[in-house]
């Protein structure tokens, strides 16, 4: 056969080939922490259709990343893509089910994908399961969100019994509630056990003076059911 001439069209195609599987061969997909770097400043700038596709990279190439499930649900939620915000979040918390802010996520996900009976399956689960304050106020904020002000009440009642003296967050949320169901009184007496706890809490202070009252040391309540 004879020799190949330099310039010969065959020879050139040949080699352009060559060349296409050499560059395609050495490919290779970018490392996951600058994916994940990009998807992270997309996010923090509120670009969450350019944030999911990052996320969706990482979790295609690897579905029991936990950071990027959450990282994609958040960013589905944001989307208003409530069913995959779901699956998303679903895998992160069961990848890291005592993580509060991963349940609290993956709550939010079922109430927006209108999913009641997992919602509230899954908050009965984790408050019962943790015994935590926060998941029990979890429970009572969802409760209230879908018009049910006994579970509500039952729930909130526990958050406070569970933990009475750290926070005042369970009591701002007893005295929502109490406002809701126009149970004034029960609004004041948890306005004024969380003074006890923080008198200088302005949110606290606030609520009250709107509901007439004067706050202050004198004015305060021990904490508890």
């Amino acid at each position: 056969m004879p020799a190949m001439r330099k310039g010969h069209p065959v020879g050139a195609l040949l080699l352009a080939l060559a060349g296409s599987i050499v560059v395609s061969g050495c490919a290779s997909p970018r490392p996951v922490d600058r994916v994940r770097e990009s998807g992270d400043h997309h996010f923090d700038r509120g670009e969450y259709r350019e944030a999911a596709a990052e996320y969706r990279e990482i979790v295609d190439r690897y579905p029991g990343d936990w950071m990027g499930q959450y990282r994609y649900g958040l960013s589905l939620l944001e989307l208003r893509e409530y069913e995959a915000a779901r699956r998303a979040l679903k895998v992160a918390t069961d990848r890291r089910p005592a993580d509060p802010d991963l349940a609290d996520a993956y709550a939010e996900a079922l109430f927006r994908a209108e999913a009641p009976a997992q919602l509230f399956a899954f908050l009965r689960d984790r408050a019962e399961q943790t015994g935590s304050s926060r998941a029990w106020m979890r429970l009572a904020r969802y409760a209230a969100e879908s018009g049910d002000p006994d579970t509500a009440r039952l729930a909130i009642d526990t958050a406070i019994a569970v933990d009475p003296e750290s926070s005042t967050a369970p009591y701002l949320l007893a005295a929502d509630l109490a406002e809701a169901i126009g149970d004034v009184d029960l609004s004041v007496r948890r306005l004024r056990q969380a003074l006890w706890i923080d008198v200088q809490n302005d949110a606290v202070n606030t609520r009250l003076r709107a509901l007439g009252h004067v706050p202050g040391p004198t004015f305060r309540l021990p904490p508890g059911r």
